[in-house]
């Protein structure tokens, strides 16, 4: 017995003689008892390289000016056309292309698929396999076909440039024509770089047309007389000149103001603003020549003016002029209007309004305000809790309600806590506000027995100033009958002195005085002025209850001083302080307290053990004693809210009798958990 494999292109059927008896036979038998293989078809795939004829290319060269194809004929087994069967293209080499370049495509209805094939660029060289797959009846088909390629040589010629002349700005069409190996390129063949100092190319690079032809635009951006030269595959063409012009003056450009908000003279606040305008031409871009730009104001208000310097400068290599502006001693707003000399003196345009703001802080605008009065830190009778804060924030203004330049610096000092602004016990304005926190900590002010003083320990007074200006009344001039928002003499002020910290609320400055609690020494602190802004005349109330020392005032208007503002914020207890609990330092009537009782109502005055109000976000409920009672009480209002002062709170009652007992309830929160505590009222 014989034994056969199969063929790649054939399957080898062997018949084998019968033995014995009979059985049939597959193939045909010879005189000599031997039998011969009987071999079947089966599908077939071939490839070859064709001109645009359709006529083959045997020496297998892909050509870089012609068009070829890869020709590929699938058939079954049977001979007829495997129509419409896929087929996969791969190149072992980039040096060849498919155009398109899409691999895998069907046969037609004939069974032939044709594709094309060429030199990745006029530069390729060298062998490129290429293989193709596809699969027939089950059967994998794969036939392998090698070519050659060789570099083209490239030559360029007839280099044209239209317009000969333009002006910047304007484009120049740039063409040039390709050979390669003496004929046209062929198109997308080979890539052309055009290369000018005078403007940027689009595109960069240009491929050669159907025509055999590359061309650019060049959008200029230089003047005087230019070249232009083409290169494609390490070939230069021979350039081309053409002229680029200047294009004509067209307008004016109102560039910035830097900054567009400046202060009156003498501020502390920028003074200047460097105002900018730009020439162009007729195209939108710089004038790069000198061009004279004059320079006027809307207004003089005040005193606005050039600084000095000249208001007819020349443009630089940019087109830029700038004119620095200044301001005067009023408050208001300005515009710079630039013009060109003749023959240009039509052109001109003017900035955006430049605002002249006094820009010091004064008496009268200057506030300070915190996000609660009475936050739970602890006071003297009462238990402590470190580290929670309040927000103090002082807004500053000057004589007119605008804000004063950011940057301002704005210093506090406290009777006790922490004054805290990221390290420190100051902050800087932004936006006409800046703000620090209070800590509650030692110390812990313990109340004070001067006369008038407020003797409750735990009341923290935090005094805010700045370098400002006293506030006047301005009067229209008796000559230009105007107001120049600039203090003259006779005009109505508000003097003002040494600002101290009034520690005991007296609104009197109290140089030494016993705390009621130790009876050890205390007193309050007045901060230095500028020199020759203090005196020894008595200071006006009207203005300065609580703000100077008594006869620290000078009787003359001062442009520079310290503006001042304070506060007291209270360091609250957690717990309702009972009526006879107390120390005998706290007055009766910041104790908590019966304010009134009925039937039908019930109002108490709730503290804590310094006679200070609970915390401001502390909760309050009311309940009945004993839950069993008919009586109901609702009480008005949850929330003990920001105070310096003991809250009233008031019970309404329904059919409660005699011997019921109404429970207020107050929660704190802070320290180790919630604080919890009650204040009991009988029903009478």
């Amino acid at each position: 017995m014989k034994f056969f494999k199969y063929l790649p292109a054939a399957i080898l059927v062997t018949a084998l003689a019968a033995c014995g008896g009979g059985g049939g036979s597959s193939g045909a038998t010879t005189g000599t008892g031997t039998t011969t293989p009987v071999v079947v078809a089966a599908p077939k795939i071939s490839l070859s390289l064709v001109d645009a004829t359709g006529n083959e290319v045997t020496n297998r060269l892909l050509s870089q000016t012609q068009p070829q194809f890869l020709k590929i004929l699938l058939k079954e087994s049977s001979g007829s056309a495997a129509a419409y069967t896929r087929v996969t293209i791969t190149l072992d080499s980039p040096q060849a292309v498919l155009v398109p370049n899409v691999t895998s495509q069907l046969t037609d209805a004939a069974g032939l698929l044709q594709v094309r094939i060429a030199p990745a660029d006029v530069t390729s060289s060298g062998a490129v396999q290429v293989t193709a797959v596809a699969t027939v009846e089950t059967v994998s088909l794969t036939q392998n076909y090698d070519l050659q390629i060789t570099p083209g040589t490239v030559t360029l010629s007839n280099l044209s440039v239209s317009s000969s002349t333009v002006q910047r700005g304007q484009s120049v069409n740039v063409s040039v024509d390709v050979n390669v190996n003496g004929v046209d390129a062929s198109s997308n063949s080979v890539a052309v770089t055009f290369s000018t100092g005078c403007g940027t190319v689009s595109p960069a690079p240009s491929l050669v047309d159907a025509s055999g032809r590359a061309t650019a635009v060049i959008q200029t951006s230089n003047t005087g007389t230019c070249v232009v030269s083409a290169s494609a595959s390490g070939i230069s063409s021979e350039p081309a000149s053409y002229t680029v012009t200047a294009p004509p003056i067209a307008g004016l450009q109102f560039v910035s103001a830097i900054p567009n908000l400046i202060y009156q003279k003498g501020s502390t606040g920028a003074n200047t603003s460097i105002v900018s305008f730009k020439v162009i031409d007729s195209v939108g871009a710089a004038v790069t020549t000198g061009v004279k730009v004059n320079a006027s104001l809307t207004n003089t208000d005040g005193g606005i003016n050039f600084c000095g310097s000249p208001s007819s400068v020349i443009s630089g290599s940019d087109g830029i002029a700038l004119f620095s502006v200044c301001g005067g001693t009023l408050p208001t707003t300005v515009q710079v209007t630039a013009t060109l000399d003749a023959p240009n003196a039509a052109i001109a345009t003017s900035s955006n309004l430049l605002t002249v703001q006094t820009g010091l802080p004064t008496q009268r605008f200057f506030d300070i305000a915190a996000t609660k009065f009475n936050f739970y830190a602890g006071g003297y009778f009462t238990s402590g809790f470190n580290n929670n804060s309040v927000d103090i924030t002082v807004n500053a203004a000057d004589r007119q309600g605008n804000p004063v330049p950011d940057g301002t610096k704005i210093i506090f000092v406290s009777e006790g806590g922490q004054i805290n602004s990221t390290g420190l016990s100051s902050c800087l304005i932004a936006g006409g506000a800046c703000t620090v926190k209070l800590i509650g900590q030692d110390y812990r002010p313990m109340g004070s027995t001067a006369a008038g003083g407020d003797p409750r320990p735990g009341r923290v007074t935090v005094l805010a100033y700045a370098d400002g200006e006293e506030y006047f009344i301005d009067k229209k001039d008796t000559i230009t009958g105007i107001y120049n928002n600039r203090y003259d003499a006779g005009e109505l002020f508000e003097d003002i002195g040494s600002p101290y910290i009034d520690k005991d609320e007296s609104g009197a400055f109290v140089s030494s005085y016993k705390n009621l609690v130790t009876n050890t020494d205390d007193g309050e602190t007045f901060y230095p002025m500028p020199a020759g802004s203090t005196g020894n005349t008595a200071c006006p109330l009207n203005s300065n209850a609580g703000l100077s020392v008594g006869a620290t005032c000078n009787g003359v208007w001062d442009g520079y001083t310290k503006v001042r503002r304070q506060i007291v914020i209270v360091f609250s207890g957690g717990e309702i302080g009972q009526p006879n609990s107390y120390d005998s330092t706290i007055p009766g009537k910041h104790r908590t307290q019966v304010i009134s009782q009925s039937k039908g109502a019930i109002a108490v005055q709730l503290s804590d053990y310094d006679g200070n109000p609970l915390p401001a976000d502390a909760s309050l409920s009311v309940g009945v004693i004993p839950s069993t009672s008919a009586c109901k009480a609702t009480l008005q209002g949850t929330q003990i809210g920001s105070t310096t002062e003991p809250t009233i709170h008031t019970a309404t009652l329904e059919t409660c009798a005699t011997g019921d007992v109404i429970r207020f309830n107050a929660s704190v929160a802070g320290g180790n958990g919630t604080k919890e505590s009650s204040f009991d009222v009988a029903v009478p």
